[in-house]
């Protein structure tokens, strides 16, 4: 999964990647109304930071494999190469080609994580390193649904595995004082 955010915090899409034999896909839902239009650029990059407001943080496109960037490009694609996101629409679907949610060398998973970009224009499929899209508009941190994303990873710097932590004390805590209670009375 991936909650895609523009470089004010809003969120743009949300991303559910599912493996397949040789591939990730990626079924984007677009929030609505999309504050995107026109046509952009997407990819998947090799960190698993966001950090507005441009995003580098997330890394270059996801490259085990050295290729050169492009879709359309000789030696190519990348894994992480998508695709262009045309605007509007309400479902984006998109093979990235190599990469695995399992362990090994093209994980999304592994290393240092993975975040989906959006840029700003089209990737015109060949130009490197990043088809000549311009700007990082939108980024969002891969993770598993049982994953924590680390502090780094998000603007607000928010993690669900303290959240969880202290929700699971609160509930020992809660619990251990009705059993007391109980054997009190």
């Amino acid at each position: 999964m991936a909650d895609i955010k523009d470089a004010s915090g809003k969120s743009i899409a949300t991303a559910e990647l599912r493996e397949d034999t040789g591939k990730v896909t990626i079924a984007l839902v677009l929030a609505s109304p999309s504050p995107l239009s026109g046509k952009h650029g997407i990819a998947i990059t090799d960190v698993a930071r966001c950090n507005p407001p441009d995003f580098s943080s997330a890394g270059a496109i996801f490259n085990p494999f050295g290729k050169r960037h492009g879709l359309l490009a000789q030696g190519g694609p990348m894994a992480g190469d998508l695709p262009n996101l045309g605007m509007p629409l309400e479902r984006f679907n998109a093979p990235a080609l190599g990469a695995t949610l399992s362990p090994g060398p093209a994980s999304l998973l592994a290393g240092r994580g993975t975040a989906i970009v959006v840029f700003a224009n089209v990737d015109d499929g060949v130009s490197q390193p990043e088809g000549n899209a311009g700007a990082r508009v939108a980024c969002g941190v891969i993770a598993a649904p049982n994953q924590a994303v680390s502090p780094t990873a998000t603007s607000a710097g928010l993690t669900v595995g303290p959240a969880l932590l202290i929700l699971a004390l609160g509930a020992v805590l809660i619990g251990a004082g009705l059993l007391l209670r109980r054997t009190k009375s």
